[in-house]
This record gives structure tokens, C-alpha cells and sequence, in this order.
């Protein structure tokens, strides 16, 4: 017998039997081979995520394994796949304009009525989903999606090798932020602001400047502002720490009330962008620089810091230490 992990409120999760029911039109199902936990996921058991609903089948970032398809799919039974974390209509304006992030009938998974990645297997809409390489260690492209989100933040900023980076939060988003930076944009001075000391000797330990606090860093100071961790965010002391013309960008939802002094974005003419979600366009970006990175001294291969069984994963769900990245082995599967 296979079990998914569900979320039924905040706090409150357990195992359950896996479901068999139809695979819907355009759909095909996934044997997940591996699967790891996204800040949204957290959220959701929380119950500070801004719209997933209960009851969920919690995760989305996963390698898995055609093997159910339609008799029309670009996709083989037993070819390995990632996935974004949503599916999209293709036929509505902003799919059109290859906005699909924003389509307007969007399949969202790990929410109530759709599947997640934690359960041994997971039905993924045709339009999510991008091929891994066969012989890959499949446990290195369940970081695809999360980095492709990252890809596609900051497609929206201009950066430069010589710009000063302040990444705000330090957890897997915001490492994948400061990787992106140093490796595909060559930038050479990047901080991680974390204020969890784990976090933060973690990203010291992968060559980063590390501050605690942002008194620890000078105003007028910063050319780019990631904000890849939205908890009690203050927006002002960011903005104190940018440059005339600096920008700031935010990938991370927010779990608390924000405010601006717009005044300040006006006198240091501040640059502001949004970033939700990511692209197949982005997604395949993601599996490219994955595959690169197989053949070269990358810091990607270090964003992975821990395996657990599917077994322990209601446990760690509760655990505020974790830095870096945890795999989670055969989902489904409780042995």
C-alpha cells in the first residue's frame, strides 16, 4: 500500500491511504522518485499560505516517472520528468503571450482538489512538465523548479558583475538566488541577510558574506535587493540600504503586513519588481544550468544537504533548524 502526507488545517497533517481514481484528461501520472519541501509547503501547514486550500496533498518540487500518458503525449511511459508547479490552460490571453504563470484557468497542485508530490504518485497536467536527461541523478533536478523561479525573478532585473547583491533570507530560494548571481551572472560580492545563525554559517560556508541583522551593512550601499524570505520583513531598512537607482525584487510571498515609504522610492528613484512563479521556458533554463553544473564545480551540488525516508517526513515537517535543501526518498512509500 502507498500513503500521501495531507494537510487537512493549520498544524494538522497525517498519512493516508493514496487514491485511485482516473487520471483527467491531459494529465499524466508520475511514479515520483524524489521529491523536497518548498517554503509553500510550510505555509500551507501553517496556514499562512495566500490561497492553497485544505485539504492538500502537500509538495510540488519533484523527479518523478511517466507511467500512465495519453495517447496524444509528448511524454514516454518511463521517461523522467520535473514539473512546474502549476498547469496551464494554453488557450487564454496571457497563455498566448506566454504568460502562463498567470493563466487564467491555472491547475494549481499541492491544494485542495489536486495532487501533490509527497504520495507515491501524482497526476501533472501534460503542460507542466519538462524531460530530465536519463541518465541523471535524479535527485539533483528536484531543485529545477525552485531554481527556475529564481531564473525568472531575475530576467526581470538587470544585474551586473560588479553590482553589490543583498539576498534577503538564506534558505533554499534565497542560496539559489546567490548562486544564480555568482555562476550565471558573475557577481563577486553577494550577501545573504539571515538572521538564523544555522542559515547563516551555511551560506558562509558556501563563500557568501553572512550578516545578521541590517545594521551590519551600510546604507546607500546595495545595487540589488532579492527578498527571498518574507517573514516580518522591514521594508524600510531595505530600502535604506540601496543605492541611488537600486533595485529590489521580490520572489517570496509575505506571511505579515508590508508597508513602503514611497517617498524614499521616489528620492533614490528605486527600481521595484515582482516575480511570481516561473515558465516551461524557465523551467527548461533550470534543467539546463543543472545539467551544466554536473560537469563543472558549482555550488548547486551543495544546496542539498540532507536525505530522509518518506516515513520521517511528518516529523521534519515540524522542524524550524533546516538549512539547505532535504530529499525525500521514494514518497509514498512507508516501509
Amino acid at each position: 500500500m502507498h500513503y500521501s502526507l495531507i494537510c487537512t488545517g493549520k498544524g494538522k497533517q497525517h498519512y493516508a491511504p493514496e487514491l485511485s481514481e482516473p487520471v483527467p484528461c491531459d494529465f499524466l501520472r508520475l511514479e515520483v522518485n524524489v521529491a523536497t519541501i518548498c517554503g509553500s509547503d510550510y505555509m500551507v501547514l501553517q496556514g499562512t499560505h495566500p490561497y492553497k486550500k485544505y485539504p492538500a496533498i502537500l509538495g510540488h518540487e519533484l523527479v518523478g516517472k511517466v507511467v500512465q500518458n495519453s495517447e496524444n503525449s509528448r511524454f514516454q511511459c518511463g521517461e523522467l520528468v520535473t514539473a512546474l508547479s502549476y498547469g496551464s490552460c494554453g488557450r487564454c490571453d496571457y497563455c498566448q503571450k506566454r504568460l502562463t504563470n498567470h493563466c487564467i484557468e491555472k491547475i494549481t497542485y499541492n491544494t485542495a482538489g489536486s495532487s501533490g508530490a509527497f504520495s507515491r504518485h501524482m497526476d501533472v497536467h501534460e503542460s507542466s512538465l519538462v524531460a530530465v536527461p536519463e541518465n541523471a541523478a535524479a535527485h539533483d533536478f528536484v531543485l529545477a523548479e525552485p531554481l527556475s523561479i529564481v531564473l525568472h525573478a531575475l530576467q526581470k532585473v538587470s544585474v551586473q558583475a560588479s553590482d553589490n547583491v543583498l539576498v534577503i533570507g538564506a534558505g533554499a530560494m534565497g542560496l539559489l538566488s546567490a548562486i544564480v548571481c555568482r555562476e550565471v551572472h558573475d557577481v563577486s560580492n553577494v550577501t545573504l541577510l539571515e538572521t538564523h545563525p544555522s542559515r547563516g554559517a551555511f551560506a558562509k560556508s558556501l563563500g557568501f558574506l553572512n550578516a545578521a541583522q541590517f545594521g551590519d551593512i551600510p546604507q546607500n550601499s546595495v545595487d540589488l535587493i532579492i527578498v527571498a524570505g518574507g517573514s516580518a520583513l522591514d521594508f524600510d531598512q531595505a530600502l535604506s540600504r540601496l543605492n541611488i537607482g537600486g533595485t529590489l525584487v521580490l520572489i517570496s510571498y509575505f506571511d505579515t503586513p508590508s508597508q513602503l515609504e514611497m517617498n524614499t522610492i521616489v528620492r533614490k528613484e528605486i527600481r521595484l519588481a515582482g516575480s511570481f512563479l516561473s515558465t516551461l521556458d524557465d523551467l527548461n533554463s533550470a534543467v539546463e544550468m543543472i545539467k551544466h553544473s554536473q560537469q563543472a564545480a558549482s555550488l548547486l551540488s551543495k544546496v542539498v544537504v540532507e536525505h530522509i525516508s518518506f516515513a520521517q517526513l511528518k516529523d521534519f515537517m515540524l522542524r524550524t533548524d533546516t538549512i539547505g535543501k532535504t530529499i525525500v526518498a521514494s514518497p509514498g512509500v512507508i516501509s
